[in-house]
């Protein structure tokens, strides 16, 4: 064998091993963890008023038994729109008979939820809600109040909403008890706290990069559906939650009573209310893999093995040459 086959051989040899060392490489994982970027896709949210008391849960056929915000309503014959896109459905036993309603709740879509770095549910708003309205009768004077736009704050417990109210005058404006028409307008106003809520709050990071994220998020809670994504397999991430034991704040009673007028019997029907409601929503996720990027030692590999083969055919043309 002659010089020149040999320095081939020698360099064949290391080209080799560096091919060989960069196969294995190449076949690991491109990332060491799965990772992905959570998006909040939609979602809707369900006000339901209370109807009930510590003794009753009303039905709508002996106003004796009405309990809740609904006996308040009730009781001042007020009245339920929704505004803003939401819907209301109520149910009363006769469409003729205001004090037979038993129960009203405003579907709203919510439009935004804050997650923290540790897929915590921090916040959630809405869009839309409810007017309400009635003319004078002996719980009030008359008027409407309107609450848009809650904003719910699951670290502080309280519900926030735009308010906005008229109160109808009452009286002539020649008489010593005139009180004339008031317009109110307060945004983004703590308006209820709660008790508590139920179901998962949190999208853990550790939860998708684990082995099975579909298991680990569906033993959460989660409703949980792989679809194609561009990097990968996405996954698609339901939270069914319910905030229950909605208590009114003072500005928030003071909307109310302002706004609509009430005298002292509406004042005592509303102070009795403890419990205006619950909420349940239902909030969509898309967990979207992230694209991957090789480990710094894969890319340097490949870089050296590209430098090897230029080296080694510099050298076949050196030795050729001599």
């Amino acid at each position: 064998m002659n010089r020149i086959q040999q320095e081939n051989t020698m360099i064949n040899q290391a080209w080799k091993k560096t091919l060989a060392a960069t196969a294995v490489m190449a076949a690991a994982p491109l990332v060491q963890a799965a990772a992905y970027d959570i998006s909040f896709t939609g979602g809707s949210g369900v006000l339901t008023f209370s109807n009930c008391d510590a003794q009753f849960c009303y039905d709508g056929s002996d106003p004796a038994t009405a309990g809740g915000l609904i006996s308040a309503l009730n009781a001042g014959q007020v009245n339920i729109n929704g505004v803003g896109g939401a819907v209301v459905s109520q149910g009363m036993l006769d469409p003729e008979d205001p004090l037979s309603r038993y129960t009203a709740s405003a579907r709203a879509n919510v439009t935004g939820a804050t997650l923290s770095a540790s897929g915590e549910v921090l916040g959630v708003q809405s869009e839309g809600g409810v007017e309400l309205f009635a003319t004078r009768n002996s719980t009030l004077s008359g008027g409407s109040a309107k609450v848009t736009n809650l904003r719910f704050d699951l670290t502080n417990k309280t519900i926030y909403a735009d308010l906005d109210g008229f109160r109808n005058a009452v009286g002539s404006p020649t008489s010593a008890s005139f009180r004339p028409s008031l317009s109110i307008n307060l945004p983004n106003q703590a308006l209820w706290t709660y008790d508590s809520i139920s179901g998962p709050t949190a999208i853990s990071p550790a939860d998708l990069a684990g082995a099975d994220p579909l298991a680990a998020l569906a033993a959460k809670g989660f409703t949980v559906t792989p679809v194609p994504g561009a990097n990968g397999v996405d996954v698609l991430i339901t939270a069914r939650n319910t905030i229950s034991g909605l208590k009114v704040t003072t500005e928030g009673f003071n909307f109310f009573r302002n706004s609509l007028g009430l005298t002292n019997a509406g004042i005592s029907a509303l102070t009795a209310v403890t419990d205006y409601g619950v909420v349940n929503s239902t909030l969509n996720f898309r967990a979207t893999a992230a694209a991957a990027v090789p480990e710094p030692e894969t890319v340097g590999l490949a870089l050296v093995g590209v430098i090897v083969a230029g080296v080694a055919a510099r050298r076949r043309r050196q030795l050729q040459a001599a």
